[in-house]
């Protein structure tokens, strides 16, 4: 299980109380560079690579922060799309990662590893 660190930037008209309080504000802070990062990480350790598999569908819920040590975590969610084109088959799988983060300024500095859920 690897970690992977990403870097979110809070745009100058947002107010990191209200992000951290509305978890759509926040989602929108991941923005393509990190979620083609988290693809790359998510994909590279799936046993089956079978369709394609892409993420999609990001979201994040259970964002906690601590104000004292700026120190907090968040839940990213997302879709494992497949695609088969031999057979015209799509299929998808929803999954997540668990971020913890530091605040900087306007900086958040989150590292996650992502656990493949699979039964042998």
């Amino acid at each position: 299980m690897a970690d992977i660190s990403i870097q979110l930037t809070i745009t100058g008209d947002s107010n990191f109380e209200s992000l951290r309080n509305d978890p759509i504000q926040f989602s929108d802070l991941l923005g393509t560079e990190q979620q083609r990062l988290i693809n790359d990480h998510v994909v590279g350790q799936l046993d089956d690579q079978d369709g394609a598999p892409t993420l999609t569908d990001f979201s994040i819920s259970n964002i906690l922060f601590d104000r004292m040590t700026l120190k907090g975590s968040f839940r990213l969610h997302f879709k494992i799309s497949r695609q088969f084109c031999c057979s015209d088959i799509s299929s998808c799988q929803t999954d997540y990662m668990d971020f913890n983060f530091t605040k900087e300024d306007k900086k958040i500095y989150a590292e996650g590893s992502y656990t493949l859920w699979t039964i042998q």
